[in-house]
């Protein structure tokens, strides 16, 4: 005996049962996939908290040996090791510099506006002519050697040189840039002492690609030379940066970049400034008011302030950006010939163009009134009546001899 076909469960169900199975499936389905997309959302969130950066690289075949200052051959350049100067050196000391100045006094508190101009992305072809320092009262940025003239330090230890790093730049280009930069802070206040800062050193796993280790010690020994031609000091700080057994940057001394210096490093770096002073006589002359130092225009917007930045900095070139401002006041008069008067009097020279409107009203007036007096005396004068028998060929005789005193 045959079995009876059994019929499935889908066609137990009614047409309209199975339109109400088929949209449950499809509603279930929708649910499992939004949840399994909120339960993935978590990973890559958080991944992206972390900012994109550059990746690490490592400089090959490097040798500490091949570009070492020998201090017994600048003797009187190089600064020694001394007593501790304390904070009051610091204080009569202004720093010029790129991001890891800016560091001192925007992140850190090692410095303040007072005694601190630091540019993220600076580089030393820039110093003589970049209007990146601002000042209440002003309304334009002006450059840092004009800027040195307004706050008139004792001192100044200039720093630059990272952001300048490139296997396309010739040591001879750095220097002669940097060598016109530090003449114009120089020219722009002559009391001032000029010390010049030795580059730091990166770690041997650093951003950029462009930046090697052998590049900063060959540039270091350059500016020991530059300074020993021009009677400048050196600072060599780097030595204090530097890890002795690698010749890079101590690892606790740079954030995860490579390239910009810690907390850690700093308390090294001013110590080293401390121990290494330089101080002479004071022959400044009487100061001036110090307009308040507030701001500063950064060459790249970058949050090196904050956390680290990407090395990508250095090969900006950073003379396109301020053309706006070297149209004004300050940079007209570039601080070579006298930066202090130039800067404070942009109003004063007004009163030049009244004076040559009252010369040409005096002028015309004297000329029409001596014209119709000289003609009424010439007519009355003639004496003739005394005798009037002469016939009248005599009369018109005398009458061409005389008349002539009249035109």
């Amino acid at each position: 005996m045959p079995r009876p076909k059994r019929s499935s469960l889908w066609q137990e169900f009614s047409s309209r049962g199975r339109m109400y199975l088929v949209l449950s499936v499809c509603c279930l389905a929708v649910a499992l996939s939004s949840l399994g997309g909120l339960l993935l959302l978590g990973h890559p969130q958080a991944e992206e908290e972390a900012p994109p950066q550059e990746d690490l690289v490592t400089e090959n075949g490097y040798d500490q040996n091949a570009h070492t200052i020998d201090d017994t051959q600048y003797d009187g350049t190089i600064l020694p090791a001394g007593e501790d100067a304390g904070d009051a050196y610091l204080q009569e000391t202004l720093f010029l510099g790129d991001s890891n100045t800016a560091r001192m006094y925007r992140l850190f508190d090692y410095c303040t506006y007072d005694n601190a101009i630091g540019s993220v992305g600076m580089a030393a072809r820039s110093l003589a002519n970049y209007a990146c320092v601002g000042f209440a009262g002003y309304s334009n940025y002006v450059t840092m050697p004009q800027a040195v003239a307004l706050m008139q330090p004792r001192r100044v230890i200039i720093s630059f040189g990272t952001n300048d790093l490139n296997p396309n730049s010739a040591t001879d280009t750095f220097i002669t840039n940097y060598e016109t930069g530090i003449k114009a802070v120089q020219q722009a206040y002559p009391s001032v002492d000029v010390i010049i800062n030795a580059i730091p050193p990166i770690g041997s796993r650093h951003t950029g690609q462009q930046l090697t280790q052998s590049q900063v010690d060959e540039w270091n020994k350059a500016i020991v030379d530059l300074c020993e031609r021009n009677g400048w000091k050196f600072l060599n700080s780097a030595e204090a940066l530097k890890d002795a057994a690698s010749g890079y940057a101590r690892s606790d001394y740079v954030e995860s970049d490579g390239i910009h210096l810690t907390r850690a490093a700093f308390d090294a770096f001013f110590r080293y400034v401390r121990t290494h002073s330089y101080v002479t006589e004071d022959d400044r002359p009487a100061l001036q008011p110090v307009p308040r130092h507030n701001d500063d225009r950064d060459v790249l917007d970058t949050n090196a302030l904050a956390t680290p930045e990407p090395s990508s900095e250095p090969t900006e070139e950073p003379t396109p950006t301020p053309t706006e401002t070297l149209t004004q006041t300050p940079t007209e008069t570039p601080f070579i010939e006298d930066p202090v008067t130039d800067m404070p009097s942009p109003t004063p020279e007004a009163p030049q163009e009244p004076t040559p409107t009252p010369t040409e009203t005096p002028t015309e007036t004297p000329t029409e009134t001596p014209t119709p007096t000289p003609e009424p005396p010439a007519e009355p004068t003639p004496e003739p009546p005394a005798e009037p028998a002469q016939d009248a060929a005599a009369q018109a005789q005398q009458a061409t001899d005389t008349p002539p005193a009249a035109g």
